[in-house]
């Protein structure tokens, strides 16, 4: 079988091979060979599962004496073990009592994982991918993050030359990825790691990091290298203002369980793909600014981003995630688009998403299952809900205020205070809406016009007990 791509390391970078066959969703086999050695790494639907080598470095046995989780004289019984039987090491290692069997995965994963970071050390070599079926046989299933080893790898390069060679300029200017796909994946960063990506800023050169860093110029050029070659970080040509907080969101760290919440959110979000309401999926409306279309899209890829729930057992679940990504990728970039936007707004596709109930049946149906929301306290779901229903049917008062009241639990208090005066502009002798409104400017600590409001509030309805409530959390207020 022909290779899908082949050639040398020197004219490739192995970190862009890496991210090329994940983002492809390729199945097959990479193989790289170093003079007579050869390395190969197991690739399914994009991801890493399996490593091997013929350097005896490389062998299980070798890489636990390494890593001092067997001794000298366990190394060789096992080895002998092994000539005798026929089994493998890491079978007789468990058979002997060295190793308990849940270690033996963990060994194996090591194993495969020194594999495959070993070779970022390989300046030249050749290489082939050879794409179609694996040979089950040989092969055992991992969890291997390719971002993760990306990073890993890269960091244990000691040739300073040829960091030199590959890092950005030293005035080149450093800035988050704008692709939520490469911004939050699943990677690992020390204390270290994360002193030096809080370094930049949009605004900082390569120099400037430098002489910034509490690490030598080796160690901070190999983090900024790494974070690179994952394309978290990008290279820009201009300064640019950073946008608040998104630092903070790519280093989160990614929930560990799958709660049967965010499940069923899932399962609601895949069933919705069928149609092809961008506005709904993404949750905005047909008048939401480019602003407001891009804070959506980077809030959903984040949640929904398959690397985010890299250790899901479930196959149908991951692809259910993948497609959900795939599906909001392509609303995002239809709706950021101005031309793009006008076309599919006026096509047969968008009025075909709307058709089958009217807008304001459709409404109805969002508001119930928003409120059901919010009584779960699912405050994030109950605003998508609500901002739907708002899309559908913007006449209606208490659709704009629920939105706001899911806002604002969920701590959106601009989003929120727009909302709420789009109710009370649609039903100004309203005092609930009033008074909450009040209740958003006294978070956000503008007390003189939190005190207005509720005032404007008491007239409306002078018995009304969110208005009190409000009036005695205004400092100095008697």
């Amino acid at each position: 079988m022909e290779p899908l791509i082949s050639g040398r390391l020197r004219n490739y970078l192995f970190s862009n091979i890496l991210l090329d066959l994940q983002r492809s969703e390729k199945t097959g086999i990479l193989e790289l060979k170093n003079g007579p050695i050869c390395k190969k790494i197991y690739i399914k639907n994009g991801d890493m599962i399996f490593a091997m080598s013929n350097q005896e470095e490389d062998h299980l046995g070798e890489i636990l004496l390494k890593a001092k989780k067997i001794d000298i004289d366990q190394f060789y019984q096992s080895i002998d073990g092994a000539k005798k039987t026929g089994k493998l090491q890491g079978t007789i290692l468990v058979e002997l009592g060295y190793l308990k069997p849940k270690d033996l995965i963990w060994a194996v994963t090591h194993q495969v994982e020194e594999i495959i970071m070993s070779l970022f050390r390989w300046e030249d070599s050749e290489f082939e991918f050879i794409e179609g079926p694996l040979p089950s046989e040989e092969v055992i299933t991992l969890k291997l993050s390719t971002a993760n080893i990306i990073y890993r790898g890269i960091k244990r390069i000691n040739n300073f030359t040829f960091i030199k060679k590959v890092c950005p300029p030293m005035d080149a200017i450093l800035y988050y990825s704008a692709d939520p796909i490469d911004l939050f994946q699943d990677i690992k960063l020390d204390e270290r790691d994360r002193d030096i990506f809080s370094l930049i800023d949009g605004k900082r050169k390569m120099q400037d990091i430098l002489s910034a860093s509490p690490l030598d110029n080796f160690q901070t050029m190999k983090i900024l290298y790494a974070l690179v070659s994952t394309r978290i970080i990008e290279i820009k040509e201009k300064a640019q203002t950073i946008e608040d907080r998104i630092g903070e969101e790519i280093l989160k760290e990614p929930d560990g369980d799958l709660d049967s919440a965010f499940v069923e959110k899932v399962n609601k979000l895949y069933n919705r793909l069928s149609s092809p309401d961008y506005h709904a999926l993404l949750g905005i409306t047909k008048w939401s600014s480019p602003d407001e279309i891009k804070r959506s899209y980077f809030k959903k890829a984040k949640e929904f981003h398959p690397d985010r729930h890299f250790n899901i057992t479930s196959e149908t679940l991951k692809n259910k995630l993948n497609a959900i990504f795939s599906h909001l990728t392509k609303a995002y970039k239809t709706l950021s688009n101005p031309k793009a936007r006008s076309d599919y707004e006026q096509s047969s596709s968008f009025d075909a998403a709307t058709s089958k109930e009217s807008p304001s049946e459709m409404a109805r149906s969002k508001f119930k299952e928003g409120k059901k929301a919010l009584g779960r306290k699912l405050y994030a779901e109950a605003a998508e809900l609500f901002g739907q229903a708002v899309y559908l049917d913007s006449s209606v008062a208490d659709y704009h205020f629920s939105f706001g009241m899911a806002l604002m639990k969920g701590k959106k208090l601009r989003e929120a205070e727009e909302a709420i005066n789009k109710a009370i502009n649609l039903n100004p002798s309203n005092a609930n809406y009033t008074a909450e409104l009040g209740n958003i400017y006294l978070e956000l600590g503008f007390n003189a016009r939190a005190k207005a409001t509720f005032e404007k509030a008491l007239k409306l309805d002078p018995s009304n007990e969110r208005v009190a409530e409000g009036l005695k959390n205004i400092p100095n207020h008697s």
